[in-house]
């Protein structure tokens, strides 16, 4: 199975924050609406859009986090953008990394019209 159809099974969505900017690991964060681009996401980082082609509330997530479903981004986007620093990003459908899961690789970005979701992550190196 290919990872955008993965991405679909896995439809509620990478979901990040959409408030506040939190840069520690282990941690989600978001930005405040406006418009935006890939290139916004920051190094380290995983980033999700409610939007396509990066607009919207971006949510991001940086460490293992074990339940992502209190950030609503995270459980509806539509755009994604793994800028980690050196690792590839590991999503799971369930929390405490249950469920299917899927692997992005660092520095895959996508945007489509489909609607995903992420219940939980760890980073693999």
């Amino acid at each position: 199975m290919n990872m955008t159809r993965k991405l679909a099974a896995v439809a509620g969505g990478l979901a990040l924050t959409g408030g506040l900017l939190v840069g520690t690991a282990g941690s989600a964060g978001a930005s405040p609406v406006t418009p935006q681009a890939a290139a916004d996401c920051p190094s380290g980082y995983l980033c999700v859009w409610a939007g396509q082609n990066y607009t919207g509330h971006r949510q991001q997530v940086a460490g293992k986090n074990p339940d992502l479903t209190k950030y609503s981004v995270f459980q509806n986007f539509k755009s994604w953008y793994n800028h980690g620093a050196s690792c590839d990003f590991k999503w799971y459908s369930g929390k405490n990394y249950s469920g299917s899961h899927g692997v992005i690789p660092r520095g895959y970005k996508k945007s489509d019209s489909a609607s995903h979701y992420i219940k939980s992550n760890t980073w693999v190196c």
